[in-house]
C-alpha cells in the first residue's frame, strides 16, 4: 500500500493506523462518507474525491489515480505533511461540506450470473440484498466468500461481483469455495452504477426495498459481524 510504504520508512516515529469508515469518529467529524480519506494526526489531507469523482468532476488533485506520477504525488504530499508534524510544525486541514444524505437504491442494472441467468437488483426486492464486490487475488475478499454461507438463503439474497479477475480463476474459486451468492462479473457499466467501488472488498447492503442501508469498505476483523448486526435490524 502506497500510504504504509511511507510511514514505514519513518520506523518508530510514525504509525499506520486503518479505521472502518463507518466507525471513525475522525471520518464523522470531518464529513467523510466515502472511501479513501487519509489524516496525519487529526488533520485530514486527502479527501474521497481526491481520488475518485464519484459520478461529480474530475478536479481531484491525485485524479487520474491509475497515473503512477499521481500516486507519487500522494506519496510526496505525505511525506511533506509528515515531516512538518514530525518538526513540531501544525498541518492545515482540508475541510469536507456535508450536505443531507439522499436515499441511495440499488440500481436497477441488468446482470447475468455464472449459469447465464439474467436479473435485475429490482427483481430481487423482498429480501435485504447484499452485494459483495471482490476479487479473486484478494485474500480478505475470499475469507467473505466463504463466510457467506453461514448467511440464510430465505432471509438475503447475496450478489457477489467479481472485479479485476480473470474467469478462469473465478471458475476456481467458486468451485472450491461454493459460495451462497449469485456470482456474476463486474462489467464497467455496473462498476460505474456503484460508483466504483474505489476497493476491494466492498460489501453494499440494502432493505428489502432496495434502499442502500449501509455500505462496507475494506476489511475490518469486525466485518462480518458488523453485516449480521445490520442485517438483524432489517
Amino acid at each position: 500500500m502506497l500510504v504504509q510504504e511511507v510511514i514505514n520508512s519513518y520506523g518508530s516515529r510514525a504509525r499506520f493506523v486503518v479505521e472502518d469508515l463507518g466507525a471513525s469518529k475522525l471520518a464523522d467529524r470531518f464529513g467523510v462518507d466515502k472511501y479513501p480519506a487519509i489524516f496525519v494526526d487529526e488533520s485530514l489531507v486527502a479527501r474521497p474525491e481526491d481520488f475518485y469523482a464519484w459520478g461529480g468532476p474530475e478536479t481531484g488533485k491525485y485524479l487520474p489515480w491509475d497515473k503512477v506520477e499521481n500516486r507519487r504525488k500522494l506519496q510526496t504530499d505525505l511525506r511533506r505533511m509528515i515531516d512538518i508534524r514530525l518538526s513540531g510544525g501544525e498541518v492545515a486541514s482540508l475541510q469536507v461540506t456535508r450536505s443531507a444524505p439522499a436515499d441511495r437504491f440499488l440500481p436497477d442494472t441488468h446482470v447475468v450470473d455464472l449459469k447465464g441467468n439474467k436479473l435485475t437488483f429490482q427483481q430481487l426486492r423482498g429480501k435485504p440484498v447484499l452485494v459483495e464486490f471482490w476479487a479473486t487475488w484478494c485474500p480478505p475478499c475470499l475469507s467473505t466468500m466463504g463466510w457467506l454461507k453461514h448467511l440464510d438463503p430465505n432471509s438475503v439474497n447475496v450478489v457477489a461481483v467479481a472485479v479485476d479477475s480473470q474467469p478462469k480463476d473465478i471458475d476456481a474459486v467458486v468451485a472450491k469455495l461454493q459460495p451462497a451468492a449469485r456470482i456474476v462479473i463486474g462489467s464497467p457499466e455496473l462498476r460505474a452504477a456503484f460508483d466504483g467501488p474505489p476497493a476491494v472488498p466492498t460489501m453494499v447492503l440494502a432493505d428489502s426495498k432496495g434502499k442502500i442501508v449501509r455500505i462496507f469498505y475494506g476489511a475490518p476483523a469486525n466485518l462480518h459481524a458488523e453485516i449480521e448486526k445490520e442485517l438483524k435490524k432489517l
